[in-house]
């Protein structure tokens, strides 16, 4: 008999990795202190996450830092709708199933 473990990060208590969609990256983190599901997305192509990274912030603002460039289409209008409304559907439950990727 042959057994194998492995470790999975479930997103319990710190944050995951979860999807990425295009440049964005979707990340969560199960609170089971205070039973809360968060999540966040940035372009990870830069920096750590609070060092210097485009991201969205907690009322899904875009966050730039002046000295980090982006390509226009990264930041547009539709995409930044389409990564708020990913983010509002993996904050809405513990079962994240994304319909538009």
């Amino acid at each position: 008999m042959i057994t194998s473990f492995t470790s999975v990060n479930a997103g319990l208590n710190s944050f995951t990795n979860l999807i990425f969609v295009e440049d964005w990256l979707i990340e969560r983190k199960v609170d089971l202190i205070i039973n809360e599901t968060k999540c966040r997305a940035s372009i990870p192509s830069h920096a750590n996450w609070f060092g210097a990274r485009v991201r969205l912030g907690p009322n899904d603002e875009l966050i730039k830092p002046i000295w980090i460039s982006v390509k226009a289409d990264q930041v547009n209008d539709s995409k930044l709708t389409k990564i708020k409304e990913l983010l509002y559907e993996c904050r809405s439950g513990l079962l994240f199933l994304p319909e538009n990727l």
